[in-house]
Formats: structure tokens, C-alpha cells, sequence
């Protein structure tokens, strides 16, 4: 069987001969450039932040919300610092329990389906998964194990259920463009 194809990272490494995958570097250029894109369409006035929205969201979507907000950027800073320092390992314990928060503070957030979960809730039991299956790694020193799993919680917990946050009519969607 062929080995899958990898390359030197670009922003995703550590400076020790790290390795992305390309499906995970073309994730990550990707939502730089979503995040770039939201600020451009913010600061040229094309999308305006309807703050009345958040005025009537619950406590525990405002808590899922800038916890997972949180998440987002401390987990695009963790991709860009140099691995193994003090301020990865500081933003790294931030992250998790952003994550943990995220995970937990959606348990209450059951507006979808009218008082009862729905498939996006999902997440939650692969999100607590995925960071034991990241932190498991850390603990026996298998630091390139780590940084895969933590990435794979990043992108897919972060960033493909945030997409679905985005949905038009959804109370993202209506914060950030005015629904």
C-alpha cells in the first residue's frame, strides 16, 4: 500500500520536521481565509453584526458562543506558535477548557429540536473523545500523535460544527449578517 503523500508544514509546525497532510493545511488556510473574509465583509460594512440578536440569546448559547469564539482563536494561535514552549503549553491548557466549555454549554442549548437533542449534539461525546484521544498522547511523550489528534478536535469540532452554526436563519448566521 501506498504511503499517503505529506509535506513540511507551513504554519502548522513545530520546527522539528513536522508534517501536514494536505487536507489539513488546505483546512487551515481555509479558515484563515473564512475569518478574513468575515472581517473584510464586517469592516467594508457589506455584513453588519445585528447586536440585538445576542440580546436574545440564552445564557447558556452567550456561554457556547464566546467559549467556542475562544476556542476558535486560541486554537489558530496554537497552529502558529513553536510547539513544546510555555505559551503553547499555557494556551494549550486554555484551549482544552474552552473545549471542555463548548462541549458542556451546549448540553443546554436544545432549541433545534424544541427541548430535545439533535444530530449536532453529536459532537459532543466526539469532542470529549477527541481530547482524551489528544491529551492520552501528551502523557506518554508522543507529542506528533498529540498535535494530530488535537488538530483533527480543532477542525472538526471547532471548525466544520461551527460551519453548521452559519446555516442561514441560525442565530450565528443572524448575529454576524443581520438574518
Amino acid at each position: 500500500m501506498k504511503p499517503r503523500m505529506r509535506y513540511p508544514d507551513l504554519f502548522l509546525s513545530n520546527g522539528v520536521g513536522s508534517t501536514a497532510t494536505r487536507m489539513q493545511t488546505g483546512l487551515a488556510l481555509l479558515m484563515v481565509s473564512g475569518i478574513a473574509l468575515i472581517a473584510v465583509l464586517l469592516v467594508s460594512g457589506q455584513a453588519q453584526m445585528d447586536f440585538s440578536v445576542a440580546q436574545k440569546m440564552s445564557m447558556s448559547v452567550k456561554i457556547h458562543a464566546s467559549s467556542a469564539i475562544l476556542a476558535l482563536v486560541l486554537g489558530g494561535v496554537q497552529l502558529v506558535l513553536p510547539k513544546g514552549r510555555t505559551l503553547h503549553m499555557v494556551f494549550g491548557v486554555l484551549w482544552v477548557l474552552s473545549m471542555i466549555l463548548v462541549a458542556g454549554s451546549s448540553l443546554f442549548i436544545q432549541q433545534i429540536f424544541n427541548g430535545s437533542f439533535s444530530p449536532i449534539h453529536l459532537f459532543v461525546p466526539l469532542t470529549a473523545f477527541g481530547l482524551y484521544r489528544g491529551l492520552k498522547p501528551l502523557l506518554q511523550r508522543k507529542f506528533r500523535e498529540h498535535g494530530k489528534q488535537m488538530r483533527g478536535v480543532y477542525f472538526g469540532a471547532l471548525v466544520i460544527a461551527g460551519l453548521f452554526t452559519f446555516i442561514p436563519g441560525r442565530t450565528m448566521w443572524n448575529l454576524f449578517f443581520g438574518g
